[in-house]
């Protein structure tokens, strides 16, 4: 079938408009490498940085060098990995029970559930708490205040109300009892929807640095975004030049500059998490849509 001359328009308009989000989201990544790759008199230019001549990689070199970027490292995937899941687990075993119309009390407790996603303890008393229970500078100061969420909590319930009944009377017709049919049957036909959480999670706690800058105040436990925060805030410092040992041209031969050293932390700081979404991507929209709708 033709088209008519509007819908060619629209949809040379559309490819255009695409076209142009997906510069914008990779032209600052880009930019980002080539600086993180540049010698110092090419680095320290303003102005737009596509291309580079004799590439270097002295600025990573420099900053695995000076030992706080793997400390960093540790304490953010045992922070991720941890919080993911237990995140995963606790979130899905509250919302398995939820999800059956025979549970005593269900909307009483689903009501308390959402309550939460309106009205929060506030920062303060949320410290104090974290105080008493004496989990500051401690990686569960990381983990568990956060450890599952109301939305969260709705998202796979919604989910496991969608699947067969049928399932779970036979398996119990069988001899298997709750746990049983949880793990083995439920969790197995729930894969899009612990994918997405998943997804949710890693990213989350990739990224967060507020509550480590808050609950934290041990040097030794340090997270890559508070690493990062400190470097892109202090990196033109005497101070933070003289840590990570930030010169024009080292005297070993080494060339970097602060700018390109903090183009290189930003880079290995955002690169490991963004490697996993295409592993999760093929259930993201799947289990996103059927946990918002049903139930």
């Amino acid at each position: 079938m033709k088209k008519s001359i509007g819908a060619r328009v629209f949809d040379i308009c559309n490819v255009a408009l695409m076209v142009f989000i997906c510069l914008s989201v990779v032209f600052p990544f880009v930019q980002q490498v080539v600086i993180s790759i540049s010698p110092p008199n090419e680095s320290s230019k303003i102005g737009l940085h596509l291309f580079t001549k004799n590439a270097n990689v002295d600025s990573y070199k420099q900053i695995f060098a000076a030992g706080s970027m793997l400390q960093a490292y540790y304490w953010t995937i045992l922070r991720t990995v941890l919080g993911t899941t237990l995140t995963v687990v606790v979130s899905a075993m509250l919302a398995y029970p939820l999800s059956k119309r025979y549970l005593f009390g269900r909307k009483i407790w689903m009501g308390l559930i959402v309550f939460t996603m309106f009205f929060g303890g506030g920062l303060i008393p949320t410290y104090l708490l974290i105080k008493d229970l004496h989990m500051l500078n401690t990686i569960w100061a990381l983990v568990l205040p956060g450890l599952c969420s109301a939305y969260t909590i709705v998202i796979i319930r919604n989910f496991f109300t969608s699947l067969p009944v049928e399932v779970e009377e036979s398996a119990h017709i069988d001899g298997a009892n709750d746990i049983t049919v949880f793990f083995r049957i439920v969790l197995p036909l729930s894969a899009p929807i612990i994918a997405t959480v998943t997804l949710w999670s890693l990213v989350g706690q990739w990224n967060a640095w507020f509550d480590a800058m808050i609950y934290i105040s041990n040097g030794k436990i340090k997270v890559l975004q508070i690493l990062l925060r400190d470097v892109l805030n202090n990196a033109n410092d005497a101070s933070m030049a003289s840590l990570w040992g930030i010169d024009n041209v080292d005297m070993s031969g080494q060339r970097y500059t602060a700018e390109s050293v903090k183009a290189a932390i930003l880079l290995v700081t955002t690169l490991p998490i963004l490697m996993v979404y295409p592993f999760l991507q093929k259930y993201f929209v799947k289990g996103i849509m059927i946990g918002a709708v049903k139930g």
